[in-house]
């Protein structure tokens, strides 16, 4: 068995909870010996999986050295251990010690620290439970992309990936989390010698139900979340991810609901882990939207599931509230029902202004008055009729808009959902898209612009780049490509570039849309 696979077997051993405890050794007991170390090289603060026999229960007599430092474990049993490379290690041997003497050395060779032209994160994911989690990432330029992952999960702090990622020019590679950690909750942080775009897909229930999100590079103290509902026949939960590998984050959370504002006490979320909140448990049966605030920076997504888990949707957070959003998709023709969900988390009112963007031009409504520190949802369909549409929100005070659509095609009811933007973009990034395996893929664009735009179209395939033509979107409105009709059968990723702003979304369905999701795109900072 390799090395790799060893690592793996180590990882599934874990996930499963299949621990072997010895017995505290005894000074005739066996000195200690390590059969691996992985990885085997890194910088400080990497955490180490050693595997090896005689490392007896945890003691406080009992190290691990790096060529001499000692080591801060956070796992210590019998056949294994997980430490953190120290500060001021160098290459030289890994050793265990305990009562019964020092194990034999396995070198470890410490590096500089790389410094990635950009990292990403993704609260959500899970191998567990049935779950099937997916990577998607797109390299957005012409070099190759290298990419260092790490897994924080809930049950055992931080894991390295023991094998970089390659991600070749113009292109995009999807990683199966289950084939690297199964069976464990888990949050991903994905370091890129290049800058790339990253989405994570996840499915359940022989790939009946799916969702996805776009990640985030940036990690934040404060975070938003405005959908979310308790409600039968609805579950929602707040993932928080901490990827700081020192220091535990103290989180407060307030949930702002139709019956008015409820505080959760702090709580701690580890070094390197994900920790889970299900939202019913603080508010009850209740609308609600969440204000995340931590002492460390963290990254923060909502999960919703309905009907037993027959289906469910999922978002990435927002750092900061803003007085304008657009949202590309939206339809209340073809069966869909479309909700636009408002929070205001100021202490003073809100005035806002909704504008539909839809197929047959835009329909502006009148102001509404959003509470403070509140949520107010918005029946689309009560709005505009039988019409695609994108969606416009202006403010006079800084607030959040997500927006969430459902169907049934007869199996069951389906839904997707997704944060807005702040502001249209001249480029735009979707990492995710397939029309094989049985998916659709469609790339909703919209155009708040008084004049019309053409927007070109770019596939990112596993074999390259592909041109996908020009998108030509009336003023103040939207159009829909239907991605299958240029690029059948093909795993892809999508750029969309245009002289004018514009803002575009990503859907996806299967199952004869008995099942989609949908993501926002990614704006490069220089745009």
């Amino acid at each position: 068995m390799n090395r790799i696979a060893r690592a793996l077997l180590v990882l599934a051993l874990l996930a499963a909870s299949v621990a072997i405890v010895g017995a505290a050794p005894a000074l005739a007991a066996p000195a200690p010996h390590i059969n691996t170390v992985t990885p085997q090289q890194g910088p400080s603060g990497t955490p180490v999986l050693i595997t090896g026999s005689n490392f007896g229960a945890p003691n406080p007599l009992s190290t691990v050295t790096f060529n001499g430092v000692q080591g801060t474990p956070t796992i210590w049993q019998d056949g294994l251990i997980f430490a953190q490379v120290p500060d001021g290690a160098t290459s030289g041997p890994v050793v265990v010690r305990t009562l019964a003497g020092p194990s034999n050395g396995v070198q470890f060779t410490v590096t500089n620290i790389p410094q990635p032209a950009q990292t990403w994160y993704l609260a959500e994911g899970s191998t567990a439970w049935g779950f099937e989690t997916f990577i998607l990432m797109e390299n957005t330029t012409d070099v190759d992309a290298t990419v260092n992952v790490t897994y924080n999960t809930a049950q055992y702090g931080s894991i390295p990936r023991v094998q970089p990622l390659n991600i070749p020019p113009s292109s995009r590679v999807t990683l199966r989390v289950n084939d690297d950690i199964p069976n464990v909750d888990v949050a991903t942080e994905l370091a890129s010698s290049q800058p790339i775009v990253c989405e994570r897909a996840i499915y359940w229930n022989n790939r009946i139900e799916g969702t996805d999100s776009i990640g985030t590079t940036q990690l934040a103290k404060t975070w938003y979340l405005a959908e979310g509902c308790t409600l039968y026949p609805f579950e929602t939960w707040v993932c928080i991810q901490n990827p700081n590998l020192t220091t535990a984050a103290n989180v407060d959370i307030t949930y702002m609901t139709d019956k008015g504002p409820v505080e959760k006490p702090t709580f701690q979320v580890g070094a390197g882990q994900r920790t889970t909140i299900d939202i019913s448990k603080d508010v009850g049966q209740a609308n609600v939207s969440t204000r995340v605030v931590s002492d460390q920076n963290v990254v923060c997504e909502r999960s919703m599931y309905w009907d037993g888990r027959r289906g469910g949707h999922d978002s990435i957070g927002v750092s900061a509230p803003s007085t304008s959003w657009y949202l590309a998709e939206g339809s209340t023709a073809w069966g869909f029902q479309t909700w636009l969900l408002l929070q205001n988390p100021n202490d003073n009112a809100a005035k806002v202004t909704v504008t539909y963007m839809t197929s047959a031009g835009p329909v502006k409504e009148p102001v509404l008055t959003l509470a403070p520190n509140s949520r107010q949802t918005i029946n689309v369909n009560s709005k505009v009729t039988n019409m695609d549409t994108s969606i416009e929100v202006a403010s006079d005070t800084e607030v959040i808009a997500e927006r969430a659509m459902y169907w049934n095609n007869g199996t069951g009811k389906a839904g997707t959902d997704t944060v807005g933007f702040t502001a249209p973009t001249k480029t735009l990034y979707l990492a995710e898209g397939s029309t094989a395996w049985g998916f659709e893929t469609f790339v909703c664009i919209q155009n708040p612009n008084d004049k019309q735009i053409a927007v070109n179209v770019v596939y990112l395939t596993n074999n390259g780049a592909q041109a996908g033509g020009e998108a030509v979107v009336p003023a103040n409105s939207r159009v829909t490509i239907n991605v299958g009709n240029a690029l059948p059968n093909t795993d892809t990723s999508i750029k969309l570039t245009c002289p004018d702003t514009f803002m575009a979304e990503r859907a996806m369905y299967w199952n004869s849309k008995g099942a989609g999701h949908v993501s926002i795109g990614w704006v490069p900072t220089n745009d």
